[in-house]
């Protein structure tokens, strides 16, 4: 009969491990092996770029997706700066200051690039996806904004994209 009871007492402690679904695995990877997608008892959580960023809970995934489709935005934003920063420096005598600010700017944007260009070789797949959406609504902004403004399509460039500094 004793024995009876503590199976029982299994049953609820396994019971409840079940109700409480792990996300996923571990204290954050990067670099998984080959596109995978980091959601499942089975699965090893990604960590996004710094130590302690593990993304090991629903929100998290999601904060972690959104952050990754914004990146390319704060891209094309700084690139827009950038750039009204050396207009706006055009016919002044003393340019140091505005082409420092514009270096500035450019180190920003690099860095930024870079960072999604290791959020890619997380390899997580879904993560990938949002940084790609990313990039196509960031060009699509940029493309608009450049129309409003007057600019010719030609001129618009992705540079600052991790393949093209």
């Amino acid at each position: 009969h004793h024995h009876h009871h503590h199976g029982n007492m299994d049953m609820t402690a396994m019971a409840g491990n079940v109700t409480e679904e792990v996300f996923c695995l571990g204290d954050g990877h990067v670099m998984m092996n080959g596109f995978q997608i980091a959601i499942g008892s089975t699965q090893r959580c990604a960590l996004f770029l710094f130590p302690g960023w593990v993304v090991d809970t629903p929100a998290k995934y999601f904060g972690a997706c959104f952050a990754a489709f914004l990146m390319p935005k704060v891209i094309v934003v700084i690139q827009i700066l950038r750039e009204k920063v050396l207009e706006s420096s055009k016919n002044r005598s003393r340019t140091f200051g505005p082409d420092a600010l514009a270096a500035a700017w450019f180190g920003l944007q690099m860095m930024f690039a870079y960072f999604l260009m290791l959020l890619a070789m997380l390899y997580e797949t879904v993560i990938f996806l949002c940084i790609c959406f990313g990039f196509v609504a960031s060009f699509l902004l940029l493309q608009r904004y450049k129309r409003y403004k007057g600019v010719t399509a030609e001129k618009v460039s992705l540079e600052g994209a991790p393949c093209c500094p």
